[in-house]
């Protein structure tokens, strides 16, 4: 089962949908009785967390996180600092890549993450918007935003999410993020976990059955980059956060077409940004879902946000990660695929 057009978190009554076409007020009821089923009935779908204030974080009087930050190049940087991170093998020189398609990754590691090194842990991987200021590591302890970090610390903390990882790349040449829909060209996530986890080795465990990557603004909009090429990396995504992004319809289809096991959640707020296509993103997407069926229990997910904090483009990316993180993260999150015999 999908669901398509939750507003504000809560799901569309019935009445709501006796006016659509044939095919549309079925999907809709599908979705409406989706819902209505209980959270332990095996294809059960993620419920979002409640929006609520942000957890307090129990970290010292200044502020810090009670963790680790890990800094790392792009296996195309020179061997001397790949070595240095045990990434790189003796004679093998890594193929050259483009300028544009480079980054700087940077991770968070929390006290409860490092407390088992070999114990697999979920990952959250986040590509920020544009970043014409050519701030390093946007949100990942650059820039005024926010900080990602802080974020899943919060959760971690609260026992809200189990023990994750929290992974960001940077871009290394600022065109690349300049534009909003030509930002992080082709981004290769399989690369990026390979780099993530080399520098990780002996301190933390990447999970690549459950990872999670989030594009927030620009980090969503590139049709044939961002979290558009992550979805079709070899690594399964377990879920994708596509937070506030440009709408385009023609990234509508390769997320509805994203494998049938990977979590899609769509979340938009119009306060400062209501100039986009939504309406025919919305069709695009509900066509791709219809044609390209999810498993059972894994989430289509159409959401529009009111954030109530400052600055709403920025506020969606708290108010995600605490609204879908948790059940994300849940045992229950896991989707149910039956066994198909040949």
């Amino acid at each position: 089962m999908t669901a398509v057009g939750r507003r504000g978190g809560a799901r569309a009554p019935r009445a709501a949908v006796r006016g659509l076409a044939p095919a549309t007020r079925a999907f809709a009821l599908a979705a409406a009785l989706a819902a209505a089923s209980s959270p332990g009935a095996v294809g059960a779908q993620p419920k979002p967390a409640p929006v609520a204030a942000a957890p307090a974080a129990s970290t010292s009087a200044a502020g810090q996180l009670d963790g680790a930050t890990y800094d790392y190049e792009h296996p195309s940087a020179p061997a001397s600092g790949a070595a240095e991170q045990g990434a790189a093998q003796a004679g093998a020189a890594a193929p050259p890549v483009p300028p544009e398609r480079r980054w700087r990754g940077r991770a968070f590691v929390h006290r409860l993450a490092a407390a088992e090194p070999a114990r697999p842990l979920p990952i959250l991987v986040f590509l920020h918007g544009t970043n014409e200021a050519r701030i390093e590591h946007r949100w990942m302890g650059g820039g005024q935003e926010g900080d990602v970090r802080r974020i899943a610390a919060q959760l971690m903390e609260a026992g809200r999410i189990p023990p994750m990882l929290v992974a960001a790349p940077s871009a290394v040449l600022p065109a690349a993020v300049a534009v909003a829909r030509t930002s992080w060209p082709a981004f290769d996530l399989d690369a990026f976990l390979d780099a993530t986890a080399a520098r990780l080795r002996g301190v933390a465990t990447l999970d690549r059955a459950r990872v999670v990557v989030a594009g927030h603004s620009g980090g969503g909009c590139n049709k044939a980059g961002g979290i558009a090429a992550a979805l079709g990396a070899s690594t399964p995504v377990h879920a994708a956060l596509v937070i506030d992004t440009c709408m385009d319809v023609d990234i509508a289809l390769p997320l509805a077409r994203s494998r049938p096991t990977t979590h899609v959640v769509v979340s938009w707020q119009t306060m400062t940004w209501a100039k986009r296509p939504i309406a025919d993103f919305r069709r695009a997407f509900q066509r791709g879902v219809e044609a390209h069926p999810a498993a059972p229990g894994v989430l289509r997910e159409l959401e529009p946000l009111v954030p109530t904090e400052p600055m709403p483009h920025d506020a969606m990316v708290p108010l995600v990660l605490r609204r879908w993180l948790p059940p994300l993260l849940s045992p229950d999150a896991a989707p149910s695929v039956p066994c198909v015999s040949p």
